[in-house]
């Protein structure tokens, strides 16, 4: 008998590892996420995994819905319904919210709930996914869609504009080049700026990683409860600054609404701009789009605020959490269910539906192996970046309660900084006051 290779016997035993422990009979559970929308295939693709785990287990009915496509609506939502006595067994949270899910009492730890085999196929995920998700020594809950920031261009306009179409900027100062070229034909190319992306708190987050520097005081909130913000170090000041400068120059454009992700991306697939940034979350439905609309899609790494920022990049994304109110049977179900997303074969089958990377070193051994980043280039990115990272608290990417209301309030201040010309320090001594006043409230009530 042939001895198994490596690669074998690592997708059989992350496939074994995620098989359900026991049998369920007549057990319903809920799951709910973001991917809503006739246009989002990413919700049917999950319908697909569900209905597979159903085919599986028979006596399981696992009734998915998408309540809103905001990560904050949806944690709200379903915190109220697990007031009201009625919380859905499975949640998706948002990265940034994973410090107030693990305070609020309402979502089981999945150490206690999960088998010593399931427990043990976290070996196989990535380990800078793992850390995101750790508090202290603990993993609350199981990391699913992952993903990063990367650069959308037109490869069209790059080369009216006399640009490299296949030399993507690399860094702050190679964008604001191109954007001199590409503003220069702004008239032919009959677009509205150089460059949009959304003016959300996740970019200037990547960016301040890059430049290994931290968001928040006691380790980015890691080594203790954050009690400060670091808004109006170097780190963030430079990249306001930099975002402030374009929109100056009528480079950088944006929607006029914070958090547009969906906004920003079909402005760009629009033609409005030639450049944009958006999450690798997207790719799959951008590359598609941008195929129907003519669009020769150019993809490139983010754009790095200098050649001396190598830290590398955080992690965005989501987890799944248990709700601490479900039975023991609905318990088991559900961490059998979530085991099933997240394992090899359907790691992979996100991935390459969705564009969100894979979190399991097994998928991106089986994806390589078969040839799928030599076929599919950009959607090796995401992963290269986070390959790529140090591996530090920088790059863990920071934890704190508040988290809504902190990221709100650097938003807030980035919007001051482009639609009014504000001072980019003063804006961001404002935010970090507030922020600052923010994290004492939440660490009072908590104890921290």
């Amino acid at each position: 008998m042939k001895s198994l290779s490596r690669l074998s016997f690592l997708l059989i035993a992350a496939l074994m590892l995620a098989l359900p422990v026991t049998a369920q009979d007549n057990v319903t559970i809920s799951f709910v996420h973001i991917f809503g929308g006739e246009n989002d295939t990413r919700g049917a693709l999950v319908q697909e995994i569900a209905a597979a785990f159903m085919a599986e287990n028979p006596g399981v009915t696992i009734e998915v819905s998408s309540l809103s496509a905001d990560y904050t609506e949806l944690f709200n939502s379903a915190l109220l319904a697990a007031e009201q006595g009625n919380a859905p067994t499975i949640v998706q949270v948002e990265e940034g919210l994973t410090q107030l899910a693990a305070d609020s009492g309402y979502f089981t730890p999945i150490a206690p709930i999960a088998s010593e085999e399931q427990i043990a196929s976290f070996d196989d995920m990535l380990a800078t996914v793992r850390a995101y998700y750790t508090l202290g020594d603990e993993l609350y809950s199981v990391p699913w869609n992952a993903s990063n920031p990367v650069l959308y261009y037109n490869k069209g306009m790059f080369e009216a504009a006399g640009l490299d179409p296949n030399d993507a900027p690399a860094t702050f100062a190679e964008v604001t080049a191109a954007c001199e070229a590409i503003m220069a034909m702004a008239a032919e190319l009959e677009i509205t700026g150089c460059i949009n992306f959304p003016l959300a708190a996740w970019f200037p987050e990547q960016w301040v990683a890059m430049q290994n520097g931290l968001l928040a005081d006691n380790d980015n909130g890691r080594s203790a409860r954050a009690t400060e913000v670091l808004y109006t170090d170097e780190p963030m000041l430079s990249v306001v600054t930099w975002i402030g400068e374009l929109a100056a120059s009528g480079a950088f454009v944006y929607s006029g609404t914070p958090n547009d992700y969906n906004g920003e991306a079909t402005a760009f697939l629009g033609k409005g701009t030639a450049m944009t940034i958006n999450s690798t979350a997207g790719l799959a439905l951008i590359s598609r789009f941008a195929g129907l609309q003519g669009i020769d899609l150019g993809v490139a790494a983010l754009p790095a605020p200098s050649d001396e920022a190598t830290n590398g990049v955080t992690i965005g994304g989501a987890s799944l959490w248990v709700s601490a109110g479900a039975t023991p049977a609905e318990t088991q179900a559900a961490v059998d269910f979530i085991f099933f997303l997240t394992n090899t074969e359907n790691d992979m089958k996100w991935h390459q539906g969705s564009g969100y990377f894979p979190t399991r070193e097994s998928s991106i051994a089986a994806l390589t192996e078969a040839g799928w980043f030599t076929e599919n280039p950009n959607f090796a990115i995401a992963i290269e970046q986070l390959q790529a990272s140090a591996g530090n608290v920088a790059n863990a990417g920071a934890v704190y309660g508040p988290s809504t209301e902190v990221r709100q309030f650097l938003v807030e201040a980035i919007q001051s900084v482009v639609d009014g010309g504000a001072d980019p320090l003063e804006a961001l001594t404002v935010a970090k006051d507030r922020a600052d006043a923010a994290l004492a409230s939440y660490n009072e009530v908590v104890g921290g």
